[in-house]
Parts: C-alpha cells; sequence; structure tokens
C-alpha cells in the first residue's frame, strides 16, 4: 500500500505552538509573495500605459506621415505648376526674342548711318543679354534639382567658341573693347560632348569679363595642357580654355566665394564681379558636371584671368586638310594688338595659308617685299583698322609699285565696316571685314573675293574708293520648308535663311507643312514645335509615315530647351533641333549639317 504523507503542520496543531522562527519565515513568506503580486499588477499596468501611449504616438506618426505625404504631394505640384509657368513664360519670351534679335541682326547687316548702328547695336547687346539672364534662372532652377543632363554629340569645337564671341561682339562694340578667339591648330578641330553647355559656361565668363572691362580687350584662349594626351579619362582629351581681361583684376579675399550663389550679403561684390550672381555659380556647376576644374587667377600686369580644364572626347578619324585655301598667297597681317594678331594667324594656320604678322607699318612692308622676293605669286595685307592713318603713308609707294599693284590685295579689318566704306581709307582697300574675325569661311572669302590693286577704280574723294565684294551665297540650292505660326518670327528667320542664299518656302501650321512636303521636295525642314491645331510633333510623325524614308531631315525650331523637350523632339523623329531665338550662326551650322550631305534636288 502507499506510504502515508506526512503534513508539515500536524492537525489541530495552534500557531502558537510554532516556533517563532517559523512564524517570522512564514510571515516574510507571504510578504514577499504579495509584493511580487503587487509588482506584477504595476508592471502589467505600467505596460497597459505604454501600449496605449506607443499606439497614441503610432497615431500621431501615421497621422504626420500621412500629413507629410499631401505637404509633398502638394509642393510637387506646385513646384510643377511653378515649372510649367516659368517654361511657358520662357517659350513666349524667347519667341519674342526671336523677332527682336532677328530684326537686329538684318538691319545691322544693312547700310546705317553711325547713330542707328549705335542704337541698334545696343538693342542687340540688351537682347542678348536680357536672353542669357532668362537662359541662367532656369538652368539654375534645374540644376537645383539635379536633373540637369549633360549631352555627347559630335561638333566643331570652333562653332560654340565664335558663337560666344559673336554674340558678345555688340557689347563690346559699345565699351570700346577688342574681342579675340585664338585656338591654335593642334587644337582637336572635331570634338563630341555637350556644345551648348560649353558655349554657356564660356558665354558666361566672357560675358562676366566684358561688363567689368573699362578698356583694353579681352581674350578667349584655347589650347592643349602640357601631359594632356597622357592624363585625359577614356581617350578623352583634356582642353585648356581660359578668359583673360585688362580689367582691375579680382580681390583674393574674393577670388574663394567668387563663384557661389547670389546672396544678400556680398552684393556689392557680386555686382562688380560677378554680373548676376548666377552666371559664374552656373559656369562652376556645369563645369563639375562635365567633369572638370575651374577656378581664376590675377594676371601679373592687369586683369584677370578665367581658367577651364575640360575633358572632351575627339574625333578618332579627324578630317585631313586639303590644299591651301588660297594657293600661292602670303599673307601679311598688321595689327598693333598681339592677341588680335596671333587669333587671325591661328585661323590662316588652319586653312594651311601661308602668314606672317607685324606691329608697325615699316615692319609689314618689309614683310611684304620679302614674300615677294620668296616666290609668292600673291600678296595679302590684312590691315586692322587701329593702325593710325598718317603711318600708312610709308605703304603707298610699296602698292603703287608695279609689280606690286597686279599680285596684291588689300583687305581692312574693322568694327564697323560701313563708317569706313562711307569715309573712305588712304590706302586703295579691297574687301572688309568685320571683327572680330572668328570664321575661317569668312576669312577665306574675303581673301578670295577681295580684287587686286590693279583692278581698282579711285572715287570722286581725295581717298581711295573701297570694293565691298558680295560673298556668293553658301547655300545656294538649299530649299527649305520654315514652318512657324508666329508672324513675326516666321518672317525674320525667312529673311536671315535667304541671306544666307537658301530659297524659303512658309508654311503657318503643321498641317501646311504636312501637305507642302507631300507636293513639293526640300532640303530641310525648319518646325516650330509649339503650334495650335497641329503641333510640330504630330507633323513631323506624319510626314515621317507619308514619305517613308524619303524625308528631308526635320529640324526642330523651339523655345523649349530642356533635355525632356529635346528627348520629345528625338522621340518625334526629329533630326536636331535649334533654340529660339535662332541666330544666324546657328541656322548656319544646321545648314551646313544637314544640306550639304545632300544631293541638291530639282525644284519643285
Amino acid at each position: 500500500m502507499p506510504p502515508t504523507a506526512v503534513p508539515l503542520l500536524p492537525v489541530g496543531l495552534p500557531l502558537a505552538a510554532l516556533g517563532l522562527g517559523s512564524a517570522l519565515f512564514l510571515a516574510l513568506s507571504l510578504g514577499t509573495i504579495v509584493f511580487l503580486l503587487w509588482k506584477l499588477w504595476k508592471s502589467q499596468r505600467q505596460y497597459a500605459l505604454d501600449l496605449a501611449e506607443q499606439t497614441r504616438q503610432t497615431s500621431e506618426a501615421d497621422e504626420r506621415a500621412k500629413q507629410i505625404i499631401v505637404d509633398r504631394d502638394t509642393y510637387y505640384r506646385d513646384s510643377q505648376a511653378k515649372s510649367e509657368l516659368l517654361a511657358t513664360l520662357s517659350r513666349e519670351v524667347r519667341a519674342h526674342l526671336n523677332g527682336i534679335m532677328g530684326s537686329a541682326d538684318l538691319l545691322l547687316d544693312g547700310t546705317l548711318s553711325t547713330p542707328q548702328r549705335e542704337h541698334l547695336t545696343a538693342l542687340r547687346a540688351s537682347a542678348e543679354s536680357l536672353h542669357q539672364s532668362l537662359t541662367d534662372i532656369l538652368d539654375f532652377s534645374v540644376i537645383e534639382t539635379g536633373k540637369l543632363r549633360m549631352e555627347s554629340i559630335p561638333f566643331a569645337l570652333r562653332d560654340p567658341l565664335a558663337e560666344v564671341v559673336e554674340h558678345l561682339t555688340p557689347l563690346a562694340v559699345l565699351k570700346g573693347l577688342e574681342l579675340a578667339l585664338i585656338i591654335p591648330p593642334d587644337v582637336p578641330a572635331q570634338v563630341s560632348g555637350d556644345a551648348a553647355r560649353l558655349r554657356q559656361v564660356l558665354f558666361n565668363l566672357m560675358a562676366n569679363a566684358v561688363r567689368f572691362t573699362a578698356i583694353g580687350r579681352v581674350v578667349l584662349r584655347v589650347s592643349l595642357p602640357p601631359g594632356s594626351a597622357t592624363a585625359s579619362p577614356q581617350g578623352a582629351t583634356w582642353l585648356h580654355f581660359t578668359v583673360s581681361d585688362t580689367g582691375s583684376g579680382i580681390p583674393e579675399d574674393m577670388q574663394a566665394t567668387l563663384f557661389d550663389r547670389f546672396s544678400p550679403a556680398d552684393s556689392q561684390s557680386t555686382r562688380r564681379f560677378g554680373g548676376s550672381g548666377l552666371d559664374l555659380a552656373i559656369a562652376k556647376r556645369l563645369v563639375e558636371l562635365m567633369g572638370g576644374k575651374i577656378g581664376v587667377r590675377n594676371l601679373p600686369e592687369t586683369g584677370a584671368e578665367f581658367w577651364v580644364v575640360l575633358p572632351i572626347a575627339t574625333d578618332p578619324n579627324p578630317v585631313i586638310s586639303g590644299p591651301p585655301a588660297v594657293a600661292g598667297a602670303h599673307v601679311v597681317i598688321l595689327d598693333d594688338l598681339a592677341a588680335s594678331r596671333v587669333a587671325v594667324a591661328s585661323l590662316l594656320a588652319t586653312v594651311g595659308i601661308d602668314h606672317d604678322s607685324a606691329d608697325s607699318v615699316e615692319a609689314a612692308a618689309n614683310l611684304l617685299r620679302d614674300a615677294r622676293e620668296g616666290g609668292a605669286t600673291e600678296t595679302i595685307l590684312l590691315l586692322d583698322e587701329s593702325v593710325a592713318r598718317d603711318e600708312l603713308e610709308a605703304l603707298q609707294p610699296l602698292l603703287a609699285a608695279p609689280e606690286v599693284r597686279n599680285s596684291t590685295r588689300v583687305i581692312l579689318m574693322a568694327a564697323d565696316p560701313d563708317a569706313v566704306a562711307a569715309n573712305g581709307h588712304p590706302l586703295p582697300i579691297g574687301g572688309l571685314l568685320r571683327k572680330p574675325v572668328v570664321r575661317t569661311d569668312r576669312l577665306v572669302t574675303a581673301l578670295k573675293s577681295a580684287p587686286r590693286l590693279d583692278l581698282h577704280r579711285p572715287a570722286a574723294t581725295p581717298t581711295m574708293g573701297i570694293a565691298r565684294p558680295v560673298a556668293p551665297a553658301p547655300y545656294n540650292a538649299a530649299r527649305v520648308l520654315l514652318v512657324d505660326d508666329d508672324e513675326i518670327s516666321l518672317s525674320v528667320t525667312a529673311q536671315l535663311l535667304e541671306r544666307l542664299g537658301c530659297v524659303v518656302v512658309r508654311a503657318e501650321s503643321g498641317t501646311a507643312a504636312v501637305e507642302q512636303v507631300r507636293h513639293s521636295v526640300f532640303d530641310l525642314v525648319l518646325m516650330d514645335c509649339q503650334m495650335p491645331e497641329m503641333d510640330g510633333f504630330t507633323a513631323t510623325t506624319r510626314i515621317l509615315e507619308e514619305q517613308a524614308g524619303r524625308a528631308p531631315p526635320i529640324v526642330a525650331l523651339t523655345a523649349s530647351t530642356s533635355a525632356k523637350d529635346r528627348d520629345k523632339c528625338f522621340s518625334a523623329g526629329m533630326n536636331d533641333f535649334i533654340d529660339k531665338p535662332a541666330r544666324r550662326s546657328e541656322l548656319d551650322r544646321i545648314l551646313k549639317r544637314w544640306t550639304q550631305r545632300r544631293t541638291p534636288p530639282a525644284a519643285g
């Protein structure tokens, strides 16, 4: 049978019979149990309170998160609305600037009195400044969002640099400054990269220098830094760009913050050295996005020099230069400004023309004689207007010699050729070149077309007459369909194209453009993008569908400059684009790129 359990406390034993120690032990045990139960209750109560607080906080966090999402969405909607408003205003302003700047260019090409030319030059310079300020504001907003994208397309390096100098020439003429562009022959002519952003960087630096240089010159120079071939990343070539001026220089304590964004605290220094306060900041950000560096230093004598070093991909199959543009000719450059002499000499070297430079009339006369004795079949004197007229008398006996007259041309480089033509010149000038001389094609045209001295006929004035040869139109066979719903832009752009030698057919809508392409043959279509009824994108798609491989190149003529808008142009099938306002240099670039590769069609 099982054992009988022995109770701890005998039944019926009085509590008093327990010992005092046992009683205390029992009391402590009961107290401990009560205390533990109280702690458990308190812990559970605190847990419940914490859970309630956590639930409340979670609920509040959820509400805050929901509010943040609402605020974020509202911010994005407001930001998008502001961006769209800014883009719309930009398109409108650019469209109107297209008419203003184009009309000014057309008038400046004509014969004007000196006051008229000065007023138009001021108008052109102001419009260019307004356009650049608008571009800076738009680009800075895009840069701040981190959405700016760099492109990589082939382009001729001289083109965007020449455009920078040409666009700033009106302002420089107003201030009496000399501008020069120097690109040595060893610098690659064909490169790949973002030509528009490179142009913007150099324009901002050049514009800053022109604004704050009171007298003298501003020079844009490109070179290959030592060791660039070995240090370049991924086969690119390091190119060194400098913009130097003859201003007052920049204090060293301001150089460290010169590229910072505008702030009211440094408004005085920004107005003095940084233009709008955005141009230099934008230049720095763009250079960094292109993988380069930018800086500034004071020159030893006077002025400052901004420098930019960029890695730029070069063409692995460069175009081999042909024979000299003017065979057997020897050119003598007479200019008292060294930078201008070097700039023109670099152009001549690019096209393989023998040349020398002189800073005095006596040196120029000796070089002309040496060229004749050295076997040159023709000598050409490129004369700058800065040479004093009384000093030029020393050249008259040499130019009057029979053996010189029948083989010599004299071309004058002047900022205002019309004034020279109206007032005459002590030398028999055969041609005029507008300064600054930055384009090889214009220089070669002047060298070829200027008559020799023996073909001159004296004018009725005491000075010799000035022959002004008309350059042959370079795009005589190009038929261009110009599409734009803005009547002023349509008229002005058409006249610019006609000045370049094109036959222009106008269309005021996308529907009319489609109809024109159905019944006529064109070398090029310039298509505005934003038009009622049928926009340029739809018209382009329709033309490509109907022509089935026979469509002419279609180039967007757009006031929208964002990468998204450009992608939309390419997605629609367009081949290229031009930003409004459409400058003559840009039209020339587009015509050269898209019409010279096609066989001239029969008129239709």
